[in-house]
């Protein structure tokens, strides 16, 4: 989207403990129990802390009286003070996409912030390539702070991207920290941008590396991943050698931690509502984690901005504050998104693919809408807090309609990811129904219904298009950025009522 024409254009009128004995571990005394009759002397246990931050998605304003990355700042001083020489302080990545301060600014009033709260490692996510590797390491260089990755390597030759793991020794206790990012990038990011990079399946890299980590005396590991809550628990279950698995990716809000296994997992949502903390207890003489306590901190308006940090985002926030107040048009009331039902957002957005792709019809996934439109004047940042995906441009392709349905049938299901929203087509849905039969009509604008074996010419936008499902498409052509035609589409369409069609019916 051109800035310049933007910035001179007309407007247009969380907590329980979770208690459990760590991987690697012997049972052993905790403060004040005893063992074989002799009594554990508070001395023996060894305070450590894990503070953690993930899915930070641009959001460093609080939204709804909740999050902002300088409230986040405080809470981390706060909290390592209780244990200076003890806590960790770990960011489990997708660091900047998502908010149009970040976007402009290409993650600077992220990365510059970060950069001044003392993380001891950072996992990059998916979303921290959207803007190309050039951007990416522009961030990374301002966090001052250790970038793992133990399955992102160069393709030429199979040399790391960055530092597999990390060797720490906290509070008298050797820790070894292993990172671990998305494996399928091409999903997500499209292929120039990954240009020169592999990313290896993560089992393959933990097996590398885990007894490596060990033999090199790491008494705890953890590993600190953008791998997803499922993934994660795959991994602990195949490796229950891990201690505890940081996670993010799935934006998964774990508010007193997982156990799977022997193995600790947690996670702490998203947009910094809240810091997560994991005290462990290690036994210096049996050199072992006894006791692990996970809760989630609230990032709310109890807790006062850093200064420093507040100053930062505020010049940032100001430089773009031209481009943002822009009025792009009229809501008479509230508008919806939804990513489990129909939504007039949702609804928006297929329709402005279909409209710019000339296409037959559009599926859209219902996880690109990201939330809702103020009722009255909305502006340019309201609408890229609507839509913030600003790397998923849309694509037209030819595929048949068994696999549109097989696509609709998997987004359904169990684990899926929402329904799709469609354009051009309605159907209707039963989720209770056996996988395979979920899908009860599927009906053209004409009333014929879908035929399995036509091909049609179909709208979507890239992660869609990228599934398995579409495999065998033809044709596939990129039509740029699907954020610019959803933007477009509403300027051209306000003024907009919370209306939305019956295209999608669930029985």
């Amino acid at each position: 989207m051109d800035i310049q024409r933007l910035r001179h254009a007309t407007p247009i009128q969380v907590q329980t403990p979770f208690v459990a004995t760590a991987a690697s571990k012997a049972s052993g005394p905790v403060d004040g129990v005893e063992l074989e009759g002799q009594p554990v002397e508070s001395g023996q246990i060894r305070p450590l802390r894990l503070l953690h931050l993930n899915d930070l998605h641009g959001a460093v304003e609080p939204e709804e009286d909740a999050g902002g990355l300088a409230r986040v700042a405080t809470v981390l001083d706060r909290q390592r003070a209780e244990n200076p020489e003890g806590t960790l302080t770990l960011n489990a990545g997708d660091l900047a996409e998502g908010t149009m301060v970040a976007y402009l600014t290409k993650g600077q009033v992220v990365s510059e912030p970060l950069g001044k709260m003392g993380f001891d490692a950072v996992q990059p996510g998916n979303h921290d390539f959207a803007w190309g590797q050039e951007a990416l390491q522009d961030m990374l260089d301002d966090l001052n702070a250790p970038i793992l990755s133990a399955n992102i390597v160069h393709s030429k030759d199979g040399s790391p991207w960055a530092t597999p793991y990390l060797l720490k020794d906290l509070n008298g206790v050797r820790v070894g920290i292993l990172g671990l990012g998305v494996q399928d990038m091409a999903r997500y990011v499209s292929a120039e941008k990954l240009e020169g990079l592999e990313f290896q399946p993560p089992s393959q890299a933990v097996a590398r590396y885990l007894p490596e980590l060990r033999e090199q005396g790491a008494e705890v590991v953890i590993l600190l991943s953008h791998q997803g809550f499922d993934e994660d628990c795959k991994l602990a279950r195949e490796f229950p050698g891990i201690d505890v698995i940081v996670g993010g990716h799935s934006h998964t809000l774990l508010e007193q931690g997982h156990r799977e296994g022997d193995t600790l997992i947690v996670q702490g949502g998203t947009k910094g509502r809240f810091v997560g903390s994991v005290d462990l207890g290690f036994d210096l003489s049996r050199r072992s984690i006894v006791s692990a306590e996970a809760r989630l901190i609230p990032v709310d308006a109890d807790v006062p901005p850093d200064p420093e940090v507040q100053a930062i985002i505020n010049r940032a926030v100001a430089e773009v504050e031209p481009i943002g107040t822009r009025v792009m048009g009229f809501a008479e009331e509230e508008l919806h998104y939804s990513h489990g039902a129909a939504a007039k957002i949702n609804q928006i957005h297929a329709d402005s693919v279909l409209q710019a792709s000339g296409a037959e019809i559009a599926l859209c996934s219902a996880r690109n809408p990201r939330g809702n439109l103020p009722q009255g004047e909305v502006t340019y940042k309201d609408l890229f807090s609507a839509y913030p995906m600003t790397e998923e441009d849309a694509v037209v392709m030819k595929v048949t309609g068994r696999m549109l349905m097989a696509e609709m049938e998997e987004r359904i299901g169990d684990g899926g990811r929402g329904p799709a929203t469609p354009a051009g087509f309605r159907y209707t849905y039963d989720p209770t129904l056996p996988s395979g039969q979920r899908l009860t009509e599927v009906v053209l604008a004409d009333g014929s219904p879908m035929d399995p074996d036509r091909e049609y010419t179909v709208g979507t936008t890239i992660t869609m298009a990228r599934k398995k499902t579409f495999r065998e498409a033809k044709e596939v052509r990129n039509l740029g950025s699907s954020q610019e035609m959803f933007m477009e589409a509403f300027a051209a369409g306000s003024p907009w009522r919370n209306d939305p069609d019956n295209r999608l019916v669930r029985l």
